[in-house]
């Protein structure tokens, strides 16, 4: 099922626009790309993608292309690999040490653990759908709660051990969701999962418009 304009939903809808040219018309609004937390974390460690990245993020000055990302992914571990943010301008702060203070913050699903207030969205019939969708695709069948998650690979739910695998699965979906409800064009991340040839079509057929690493992204958009 793909996520389009036809759906009778109230909030901001995907883009159903797939584009197949090597680059983007002039007279075309800007692309909407959407970065990943690995994005985040390759710019703040400064990892082999930060340049890429740097390179996106000037095209996004220079009004080239519109630079979003989730705030999904300030759910995810700190850098000190051990404590979660629990507020928004923690984020924040992240992204304006690294170039990112002028990028849209995308709202994404109010889940408890995963959602900050002023950028969530309440649940709805297509809106759950979609996640469910996703997370499906990505991680299997039965894994939309945390509950089911620790069911299906028989973890004990009291145990914090398993929280932050969790997590990262679950921001990973929630990620991926706002950037097909917000009308994401290309989304960008060097996450093997979401390139399994398994995977990437579903994802796409869902209303993903492009899945690309950074360097693919900047040599497409760079023309």
């Amino acid at each position: 099922m793909r996520w389009d304009k036809t759906l009778p939903q109230t909030n901001p809808t995907p883009n159903n626009v797939v584009y197949d040219n090597s680059c983007f018309d002039a007279g075309m609004k800007p692309p909407n790309v959407t970065l990943d937390n690995m994005c985040i974390i390759d710019l703040e460690q400064s990892r082999e993608d930060a340049s890429q990245i740097k390179r996106l993020i000037q095209m996004h000055h220079d009004k080239e292309i519109s630079l979003r990302v989730v705030a999904a992914s300030a759910s995810e571990l700190k850098q000190d690999r051990s404590t979660h943010p629990q507020h928004l301008d923690e984020f924040k702060q992240r992204l304006s040490l690294i170039g990112l203070s002028d990028v849209e913050i995308l709202p994404t699903l109010a889940r408890s653990d995963f959602s900050f207030s002023g950028y969530c969205v309440s649940s709805g019939r297509w809106l759950d759908e979609l996640e469910k969708e996703i997370q499906t695709v990505l991680f299997g069948e039965n894994e939309v709660e945390f509950g089911d998650f620790c069911r299906k690979y028989r973890y004990d739910e009291k145990a914090k051990e398993w929280d932050d695998e969790w997590v990262r699965r679950k921001c990973d979906a929630l990620t991926l969701w706002s950037h097909i409800w917000y009308g994401g064009d290309i989304f960008v991340t060097r996450d093997d999962n979401f390139f399994r040839q398994t995977k990437k079509q579903k994802l796409i057929e869902l209303g993903a418009g492009k899945i690309m690493r950074p360097a693919e992204a900047v040599k497409m958009l760079d023309c």
